[in-house]
């Protein structure tokens, strides 16, 4: 497993790179699986199951994504890391939903190491704090191997949240790591991420 920090990115360059890396896992599966770690400049992303509902006042001059990752509408910006794996789980011997729920695990067991609650709810994906939602599940796994991934809030700008229902949930806010330990290093967070990542996947 090879893990590339791509640093900041514009979204649609960070998924030309993903599509390019998916082509090339289809062509040789038992190739290195990679593991892509970015922050997006501001950006809404609609999976599969957005609706027009879920969509409030998107700001013109923010780009829009419709894509095929299953979920609804998420917003991914400065302040919030972003993981995507390019795996192919038949070679790990791995479901689908044994899958979302490792990548669950890996955002609970990073944000429980600065002290804060992170859990599931069987309704929905995700990990969820008593504050609300601070990571984020959106995958596709297509011919046995995933892209799109996961998502998690360290200080992200929570104003960008409130232009939509992000992920069509509407009794449950989104909250950063900074609601519960204040001043929080990114990059402290992502080395954490990364040592969960490679333990876990």
């Amino acid at each position: 497993m090879k893990i590339l920090d791509i640093g900041k990115t514009n979204y649609e360059d960070a998924l030309k790179l993903q599509k390019s890396l998916f082509d090339q896992k289809v062509k040789d599966p038992c190739s290195e699986d990679i593991i892509l770690i970015t922050e997006h400049y501001p950006v809404y992303t609609l999976g599969k199951t957005s609706k027009e509902e879920h969509i409030i006042n998107i700001p013109e001059n923010i780009p829009v994504y419709k894509i095929e990752r299953g979920g609804s509408i998420t917003f991914h910006g400065e302040g919030q890391i972003v993981v995507y794996p390019v795996v192919h789980l038949k070679g790990k011997k791995r479901s689908v939903r044994n899958f979302i729920w490792t990548l669950e695990e890996i955002m609970i067991r990073t944000v429980q190491e600065f002290g804060i609650n992170g859990f599931r709810l069987d309704r929905y994906r995700g990990v969820f704090t008593p504050k609300g939602k601070i990571g984020f599940v959106g995958i596709k796994v297509s011919r046995h191997i995933s892209y799109h991934g996961i998502s998690l809030n360290i200080s992200v700008d929570k104003n960008f949240f409130r232009k939509i229902l992000p992920c069509g949930i509407k009794d449950i806010p989104v909250c950063n790591m900074s609601d519960f330990v204040g001043d929080v290093d990114l990059e402290n967070v992502k080395q954490i991420l990364i040592k969960n990542i490679k333990q876990l996947l």
